[in-house]
């Protein structure tokens, strides 16, 4: 997710307005983007550049951006905590949706002024009102979709719906523990069970996050803890789950794997608590379980270009039709992106942030 910095004409460290039509006439468009010049706090770090419009090879696209949305995984990169890292300065930004402007030679003209969705593969920074990108880094989408749900199906629907289909075969009327249930992602896992008739019980901190999660349709909500083990007990009423799936890590995914039926499984895809989940070596053994990691760009690396293409074209399809959504708090402008960033760390937030494009 590279980038390099343009020579325009400085002076106290402001770009003169002479400067920029000169690289305009040279260069082409002009692009605002954000970049990650070290790592540390996004606010710190990250510095709203203006760039000439790259080279365009002959199997990439440029694509005007409609919308990209802020995730946690995105203040892992920026802190240097997670699994890809920068070589500086860096574009910023997983995912996104928007539309191809240009095409290379290569590439098909049907995606000519198409929106697509741009797979975060962290080799391209969606924080930019243009980007490029290589045509296999790219999924085409629907034109009837709302671009700022769209936006968002890069990594935490696709993570919910890979997450339910991978490691156990769920039918209608089986249960699911989650843990930090009130986490966007947690929406898109209550969504997509419900579709497939599966019920979900959800652990969160807060009252106002049980009712949000019960707004959502969460079946049972239970709150974390002293009592979290006979609360989840209660909740369930005799039934078992059959997948956990947690993202904090710590005790209560051991509480809820207490619940799990023989030869459950559990799935750790993210480490907001940065705690190892604490599951009983007994249940382990005694009960034939299983403690899986899930990393999405793993799935993206490895799974063939037509599943990848398919999923994502599924995905589109379920938020067209209104049946895939997340709650959206606010939207800023690129500039905003300070604000942006503060809104985005609050821990009592009521939906997603996200950066919106002119076009």
């Amino acid at each position: 997710m590279t980038t390099t910095h343009t020579n325009l004409e400085q002076k106290d460290g402001v770009t003169t307005t002479a400067a920029l039509h000169k690289s305009n006439r040279s260069k082409g468009l002009l692009i605002r983007q954000l970049q990650l010049v070290a790592h540390g706090e996004p606010s710190d770090v990250i510095e709203l550049k203006t760039v000439p419009e790259p080279a365009l090879g002959q199997e990439d696209v440029f694509i005007s951006m409609e919308a990209a949305p802020i995730n946690p995984s995105d203040f892992l990169f920026v802190r240097g905590m997670y699994g890809v890292q920068p070589t500086f300065p860096s574009s910023v930004g997983a995912e996104g949706v928007g539309r191809v402007a240009k095409i290379g030679s290569k590439v098909d003209v049907a995606l000519q002024g198409k929106r697509v969705l741009i797979i975060p593969t962290y080799e391209q920074g969606t924080w930019a009102d243009h980007v490029v990108a290589p045509v296999r880094n790219i999924v085409p989408m629907s034109d009837q979709a709302d671009p700022l749900q769209l936006s968002m199906i890069g990594i935490n629907p696709v993570t919910a719906y890979l997450l339910l289909k991978r490691y156990v075969s769920l039918m209608p009327g089986d249960w699911i523990g989650q843990t930090a249930a009130n986490a966007a992602i947690g929406q898109y896992i209550i969504a997509l069970a419900k579709l497939a008739g599966v019920k979900t019980l959800n652990v969160v901190r807060r009252e106002e996050a049980a009712e949000q999660v019960r707004q959502w349709g969460g079946d049972r909500v239970v709150l974390q803890g002293d009592n979290l083990d006979k609360d989840i007990e209660e909740a369930l009423d005799g039934k078992k789950l059959s997948l956990v799936l947690d993202i904090v890590g710590g005790t209560s995914v051991g509480e809820l794997a207490k619940s799990l039926k023989t030869g459950g499984s559990i799935v750790s895809y993210a480490m907001q608590g940065g705690q190892f989940p604490a599951i009983s070596p007994k249940d382990l053994i005694y009960r034939d379980l299983s403690l899986h990691g899930f990393w999405l760009i793993n799935w993206i690396r490895n799974a063939p270009r037509t599943e990848i293409q398919e999923i994502y074209q599924k995905l589109d399809d379920l938020v067209a039709d209104g049946s895939l959504s997340a709650a959206v708090e606010h939207v800023y402008p690129l500039d905003q992106f300070k604000e942006a960033f503060e809104q985005s760390l609050k821990s009592n937030r009521s939906g997603k942030i996200l950066f919106k494009f002119s076009g």
